[in-house]
């Protein structure tokens, strides 16, 4: 899977215009000039085919190449012949029909809106929790989290879920050892947060204590085990229940 913005798409589409619409008197230009000329058009033509991997209209395109070729040879200021303008416009034509022939066998998928910014989802699910509190957290946090925030984006809540999940327990686990420095229990998320209730340290966190209690018995236990699915809001909803979660714990490591 890759990133492609859409602009790619259309702008690939005004080359092959361009390219369909040469007449004579059209200036060749330069590959590394502004817009609007043939040279130019030619090279951003197999650039954009070269991107969007489609090898079979590569295969298909030496009569363009070859024109490619030759205005390569040619002074920046020169203008197309009526023969030579004709040539371009029926090699483009040839292409484009196996273009359009690979290009139907081709899916595209656009990421929808959600409540938590998509960019920030795919690019910086740290910024989506308190400032400087991502940095703080373990590496299989850190890995879960933005594994969570992917799943979200692309609409695999009960995914999302599991690794959100997964995420807030790996946060406890240091939560846990940084305050019970003696006689630990072990790592186990009900044991954890029982065994820190009775501790003098944690006498301040017992809010959060509870609300992580909370996320064990409603979400950790049946998502662990296969009882519970979600939708994309109802993760979403865990989503900030964790991150709040996280965020308070992430205050003592």
């Amino acid at each position: 899977m890759k990133v492609q913005n859409v602009f790619g798409y259309y702008w690939f589409g005004t080359c092959v215009r361009y390219l369909q619409d040469a007449r004579e008197g059209a200036i060749v230009g330069k590959v590394d000039r502004e817009e609007g000329y043939l040279l130019y058009n030619l090279d951003m033509f197999f650039e954009s085919i070269k991107e969007f991997d489609l090898q079979v209209t590569n295969r298909a395109s030496w009569d363009l190449w070859n024109i490619l070729e030759e205005m390569k040879t040619k002074d920046p200021d020169t203008t197309l012949t009526e023969d030579e303008a004709k040539a371009l416009r029926k090699a483009i034509t040839n292409t484009r029909n196996t273009l359009e022939a690979e290009i139907k066998g081709l899916e595209a998928y656009v990421v929808t809106p959600k409540r938590l910014d998509v960019k920030r989802l795919m690019d910086d699910p740290g910024s989506l929790l308190a400032p400087k509190v991502f940095g703080k957290l373990p590496s299989i946090a850190q890995f879960d989290l933005a594994e969570a925030a992917k799943c979200i984006a692309f609409e695999r809540p009960t995914a999302a879920a599991f690794h959100i999940l997964r995420a807030t327990e790996d946060v406890l686990r240091d939560f846990y050892k940084t305050l019970a420095r003696q006689k630990r229990v072990k790592l186990m998320w009900g044991l954890m947060v029982s065994d820190l209730k009775k501790r003098k340290k944690a006498e301040k966190h017992q809010v959060l204590l509870a609300h992580l209690d909370h996320i064990r018995l409603a979400f950790r236990n049946p998502t662990q085990h296969p009882e519970a699915t979600y939708d994309i809001h109802e993760v979403q909803d865990l989503w900030g229940g964790c991150v709040e979660a996280i965020n308070r714990m992430a205050k003592v490591l």
